[in-house]
């Protein structure tokens, strides 16, 4: 779910205290540099982030409520759904992080190659994460399509991870509510990669790789330093339909283990 989570953060934004409208709906396009596509659509507190199967392992799509924070993946394959309410992902982490933690020790008896052979295995980082992580204008400005654009670093312990280009939603035609909406999801998936981080689990390499905290603008264009780059290939302010952001009826709930 590693490069589905990284399209998701791409899209952070700075809320802004404004009046919300009754609905202000919002269709954004992104496309990376191998050619893989995601969409994210907001209406009012609501999200949908589509999810590529080929990425994911699902074919379906992700679904934000920012009353609650509650995250539900939706398995069009399987025609399931899993809630993941904040109290069900800060389980499901503090039990990976116990897991790691349990790992790490039985491994401790073992000759180092072998020990390093199973941490690269099993994915298993360094512990603990106390890097700090902040952003810096370049003042550089660029073009992508029709839009202007200004690039902003993300760095980790003043080292440079990735870049991204931010435009200022009114320049692209888009309501504010739609970007505190997505504001409180970013907060909540930059919340989740910090702990996958600290648990050096493989949820570390799944959520932790992509960190980018909230930046003020919408991205047009992030690039990931010897990594992906992720556009802004378009973007719609047409009605989307309420049917888009529910799970069907006729889905069951499943759990994550």
């Amino acid at each position: 779910m590693h490069r589905s989570l990284t399209l998701i953060s791409t899209t952070c934004l700075l809320a802004l205290a404004t009046a919300v409208p009754a609905q202000a709906d919002a269709l954004l396009h992104y496309i990376d540099d191998e050619g893989l596509e995601s969409q994210i659509l907001v209406r009012d507190h609501m999200i949908r982030m589509e999810l590529n199967e080929a990425i994911s392992g699902t074919s379906g799509y992700m679904l934000f409520d920012a009353r609650n924070d509650q995250l539900t993946v939706v398995d069009d394959e399987e025609q399931t759904y899993l809630p993941l309410t904040r109290e069900v992902m800060d389980e499901q982490i503090q039990a990976m992080t116990d897991m790691v933690s349990d790992l790490r020790r039985q491994m401790e008896q073992l000759p180092p190659d072998v020990r390093d052979q199973l941490k690269q295995q099993l994915r298993i980082g360094p512990e603990g994460f106390e890097a700090e992580i902040s952003t810096r204008e370049t003042d550089e400005q660029r073009e992508i399509g029709e839009f202007v654009c200004s690039e902003i670093e993300v760095l980790i312990d003043d080292r440079p991870q990735s870049t991204v280009c931010v435009a200022d939603a009114q320049s692209l035609g888009l309501e504010t509510s739609d970007f505190q909406t997505l504001g409180a999801l970013m907060d909540r998936l930059y919340e989740l990669s910090l702990r996958a981080l600290e648990a050096g689990g493989p949820m570390a390499s799944q959520m932790g790789a992509s960190l980018l905290p909230r930046v003020e603008g919408i991205p047009l264009e992030v690039r990931e330093h010897d990594g992906v780059t992720t556009r802004l290939a378009g973007l719609s302010t047409d009605p989307l339909s309420e049917a888009l952001f529910q799970v069907p009826e006729s889905y069951e709930e499943t759990e994550m283990f």
